[in-house]
Formats: C-alpha cells, structure tokens, sequence
C-alpha cells in the first residue's frame, strides 16, 4: 500500500519549468531524418518554390491594373485572390506539418526579445548595404524593391495614378504577412526538414541562404550578399530553436518597417 502511495506521489510531482526546458531541448537535439526519396522531395521542395511566387505577384498585378477596372471589378478580383492565396497557404502548411521533425514549442518573452533583436540586426544590414549599393551602383534599391514598391528615383504619381485602395491595402498585408509566412515554411521549414538530417547545419544554412536570395533579385554583387545575408539571419532565427515560427516573426517585424512606409506614403499621396 505504501508502494502505491509512494508512486502516485511521484507521478504528481509537478515539472518545474527548467525540467520542461530540459525536455524541449532533448527534442530539438535528437537526431531526426526526411522520409521519402531525396530526389522526390527536391522536385517538391522547387513545386512549392515557385507556388509562394503567385500571392505576390498576382496582386501585384491586381493592384496595378485596379487604376482601369471600376471599383466593383476590383473588389471581387482581390477577394478571388484572398481566396487563391487562403489554399495555396493551406496547402503549403498541410504539407509542411506532415513533414516536420520539429516538435516548435511556445513563444516565451525572452524569445520575442530576441526576434526583435533578429529583427533589429537586419535591419542595420540592409541600411548598410544599402548606402554601399548606392556607391556601387548609383541606386538603393534591387531589383526586387523597384519590381515590388517602385522606383524612388521616378516622380511621385498623382493621387488619380494610383490603385484602388482595398487592392493597395491587401497587397501590404501580403507583404508583411503573408509572404514571410509562405517563404519562411518554404525557405527555412521544408528545405531543411525535409531534404536534410535536424544534426545538418552547414549546407542547408548556406544553401537556402543562397536559394532566397537567387529569388529576390540578382541585379548586382550587392544585392547578392545582402539577400544572402538576410536569408542567413532568418535561419539563424529558426535554427535557434527548431522552430519556423521564430524566423516568421523576424521576417514579419522587417517586412512591417516596409509595410508601414508603403501606408503612410500611399495615404499622404492620397489626400495630401
């Protein structure tokens, strides 16, 4: 009897924090391996490399030609899109979750902190390498920027040269949210834990560095590192904890500096 009492007792004893964080890094540190054919799951890693491409640039697309549609054609084309982006963001999680080895636990305050300071890094980065773009090339901006938010070195469009509002607002919301989502299960998530062993740092660290920036432009040597330098800091984020949620977040935080200028700048065109 007093075995049996001696056991419940020890089956309550609750898990003190340290012990529960003990057990989270046992789960990140053991050794984990892809199922399936290598050479399959590469085909589908680069399936889903070119579906991210299509929210982006399909309102994109919306948003610049909403300036010839009336406001009824607009409106359904963009929420067509909402629709679209909603499955292929679906299809994009379902395939990442079944697929993982991770096992992401919780955000907690010291990790938001350092997100933030992920976040803040980059940023210096990009200013940086931006001012050294600007002595390279004569311009700040790839690519990539003029393709997505314009050239800043051409005139200022009139309030009637710009697109309907709920397209513009949409395509920020795409920007901020959206594909840091997309990129970072794509880019970070399902490279690394599908085509790669968890133990493997070195080449999915450098390869899907190199992979994100060959997607956002290759104008120039600076542009090159910068993009490379960005994909780094994202899986460095992710890589801290196993958990794409953490690169996510710091991709989000950049994107929104982005998003907010865009906002301003679009609604002081407006009515300014």
């Amino acid at each position: 009897m007093k075995e049996r009492e001696n056991m419940n007792t020890h089956s309550a004893t609750p898990v003190s924090p340290n012990e529960h964080q003990t057990k989270e890094d046992d789960l990140h540190n053991e050794e984990s391996y892809p199922k399936g054919n290598k050479f399959v799951r590469a085909l589908i890693f680069i399936g889903w490399l070119l579906l991210a491409q299509i929210p982006l640039v399909t309102i994109l697309f919306i948003y610049s030609f909403s300036l010839y549609m009336d406001l009824l054609t607009g409106t359904i084309s963009t929420l067509i899109f909402l629709l679209l982006t909603t499955v292929i963001t679906w299809f994009v999680r379902s395939y990442y979750k079944r697929h993982t080895y991770e096992h992401p636990s919780k955000f907690k305050g010291k990790d938001i902190i350092t997100n933030i300071g992920w976040a803040f890094l980059l940023r210096l980065i990009v200013i940086g390498m931006s001012y050294l773009m600007l002595f390279a090339t004569g311009s700040m901006q790839t690519q990539n920027d003029k393709f997505l938010l314009g050239d800043m070195n051409a005139n200022k469009p009139t309030p009637d040269q710009l697109g309907q509002i709920f397209p513009f607002i949409v395509f920020v919301i795409v920007i901020i949210f959206v594909a840091p989502y997309l990129e970072e299960l794509i880019y970070r998530g399902i490279f690394k834990e599908t085509l790669f062993k968890r133990s493997r740092f070195w080449l999915p660290f450098i390869l899907s560095s190199l992979i994100f920036a060959s997607q956002h432009g290759l104008s120039n040597w600076v542009a090159i590192v910068m993009y490379t330098l960005m994909g780094m800091i994202f899986y460095l984020a992710y890589h801290r904890r196993g958990n794409v949620r953490d690169s996510m977040m710091v991709h989000m935080i950049h994107n929104g500096v982005t998003g907010v200028i865009m906002l301003v700048s679009y609604f002081v065109l407006l009515f300014g």
